[in-house]
């Protein structure tokens, strides 16, 4: 890639000003060093019954006529897919959210519903708040991957650059995997002329004003980009594109990507998806691979985590749109419904290992009381809006201005607090 198609293409994903050697205007970057906000949108509408909130009923769950539900410290999953070594690997990880209501069963208003708070548009993702608050000034505030794609206009999001555009980010002399465009031997001294260069004309003392205004720009552009350079001392030669088993697995070298943006201070939050939920047909078996690729993606995305020195920074919130019925159709699937589940993650959490929410015995809305999250016929029925204002007390942002405007008006409850606990109630 040439160097203008290059900056034609940072302009179309929206970062080009970002970059310190592209606009004379540009300070050098901030890098964010807080929280990292990973949102899992999965496609089509899941299954709660399939996963984290099952039923011990043929109706309910066909693999109930054979097998019961298993648990995982205080958790309960499905006996289906590999969702038995993932909650065993990660119960206290895991915040599980039962019994959402979502207020319709449509998946474009849900979707939205799910990761804004409201049905209404106009209101921000939780990952456009948050870049918007805890990092503005970073070069990829708000990276998207797939998932919810309305902004709000407050931070618009970048889409993933590809390993090319992050390859030539982290070394602008690089053009493919084999060649630069200088030998490497060379680019310290043609730095050092261009530098010289610079300071002779700065030092100027004809200099216009206007001109040695831009100069001075020029200057702290040129001094910023040993940022962009922390990208090289994090971006590994080859990214992976298997799982954790050795597979091939569409999203590995995404959330690879990602991480390395991350580890390199140049994002605060991603937004992804997979997908292969809406099971109207052949429910099991295609449900059943979904949860495969789901699982596996997450347990890739901790594990490199992990080995990158992430983990105790991440926060992931794995949510849908839909959700889907509590009985099978005609063609062995399940159709859309408005009662759901999320589940959110972070390392070895106080507020882990817990399940908030109740639905009934074939998931009807049960309401509960936000304090002691137990069954209350005069208690709150959760919904999307009090899981994102949860998650904006969790992140920080809760109080902030723009938090404030946004305003979900929700119910405080007690999701994050480890004294308080749903249980397993079936």
């Amino acid at each position: 890639m040439n160097r203008r198609n290059f900056l034609k293409t940072l302009g179309a994903v929206g970062f080009a000003t970002s970059l310190p050697w592209v606009s004379n205007s540009v300070q050098a970057a901030n890098l964010h060093t807080g929280k990292i906000l990973l949102t899992l949108n999965l496609g089509g509408g899941w299954d709660h019954s399939s996963f984290s909130d099952p039923r011990n009923n043929p109706l309910v769950n066909r693999w109930a006529s054979t097998q019961v539900a298993g648990e995982a410290g205080n958790l309960r999953y499905a006996p289906m897919a590999e969702n038995a070594a993932f909650f065993d690997k990660y119960q206290r990880y895991m915040l599980v959210v039962n019994g959402i209501d979502i207020q319709t069963n449509g998946h474009e208003a849900a979707e939205r519903n799910r990761n804004t708070g409201n049905l209404m548009q106009g209101y921000p993702s939780l990952n456009e708040l948050y870049a918007a608050v805890a990092a503005p000034t970073v070069p990829m505030p708000f990276v998207r991957d797939g998932g919810f794609s309305e902004t709000a206009g407050i931070m618009p999001f970048t889409v993933l650059p590809d390993e090319t555009l992050l390859r030539t980010l982290a070394n602008p002399n690089y053009y493919d995997a084999t060649r630069s465009y200088y030998a490497n031997s060379h680019v310290s001294t043609l730095q050092r002329f261009r530098d010289e260069r610079l300071q002779a004309q700065v030092s100027q003392p004809n200099n216009l004003p206007r001109w040695q205004e831009k100069l001075d720009e020029l200057q702290r552009a040129r001094a910023g980009t040993g940022d962009m350079n922390l990208l090289g001392t994090v971006l590994s030669g080859t990214l992976d594109r298997n799982d954790l088993q050795g597979q091939a697995r569409n999203g590995i070298q995404n959330m690879h990507l990602f991480l390395t943006l991350a580890a390199a201070g140049m994002t605060a939050t991603g937004c992804f998806s997979t997908g292969g939920f809406d099971t109207h047909g052949n429910h099991d078996t295609n449900h059943a691979n979904a949860l495969i690729n789901t699982t596996r993606l997450l347990d890739y995305l901790w594990t490199k985590a992990e080995g990158m020195g992430l983990a105790d920074r991440l926060v992931v919130h794995v949510t849908s749109d839909v959700g889907r019925t509590p009985s099978y159709n005609a063609g062995n699937g399940k159709d859309h419904w408005s009662l759901g589940s999320d589940i959110i993650m972070a390392k070895n959490a106080l507020w882990a290992n817990r399940i908030v929410g109740i639905s009934g015995a074939t998931h009807e809305k049960r309401a509960i009381n936000p304090n002691t999250l137990q069954l209350s016929e005069s208690g709150v029925q959760l919904q999307p809006r009090h899981v994102q204002a949860e998650l904006r007390k969790l992140l920080g942002i809760d109080t902030h201005a723009l938090a404030q405007r946004y305003d979900l008006k929700a119910e405080s409850m007690a999701l994050f607090n480890p004294a308080v606990s749903s249980g397993i109630t079936v």
